[in-house]
């Protein structure tokens, strides 16, 4: 019986305890740049988010080269992304991950999504402000 009147004891102090929700900023996004570091042509990069199908593409981005494209404003609700994209013949994924947002984010102002493809196989992804 002392077991018992214990363990409901603890029960009763566990369901006591705070829980604070943690809120993610509302960013709105409304363009992304794919920037190609690398020595070699890329082509069909694609930044896709699973959980909604939506993706931003660009074809092909020269070495160096950069590809830009704007679209309707969007609120990033840190849904996990993968960017996708073929070079040398081999077509390369990130798997899914989260951006990371500026750290002094204006919620008031858009953002962009800023992709960097560093070398076969090497790619990620941020949040920036202007």
């Amino acid at each position: 019986m002392r077991f018992f009147i214990t363990g409901f004891c603890i029960l009763l102090l566990g369901s006591c305890t705070t829980r604070t929700a943690v809120t993610t900023p509302r960013v709105k996004i409304d363009g992304m740049a794919i920037e190609n570091q690398t020595l070699m042509w890329v082509s069909a990069v694609r930044l896709l988010v699973p959980v909604t199908g939506n993706f931003v593409s660009c074809g092909t981005i020269a070495p160096g080269s950069k590809c830009s494209a704007t679209f309707p404003e969007t609120i990033y609700t840190a849904n996990p992304v993968e960017i996708t994209w073929s070079q040398g013949g081999q077509i390369y994924s990130t798997g899914q991950f989260v951006l990371q947002l500026p750290a002094a984010l204006d919620e008031s102002k858009a953002a962009e999504v800023h992709v960097v493809i560093a070398g076969p196989g090497s790619a990620g992804a941020v949040v920036i402000q202007d």
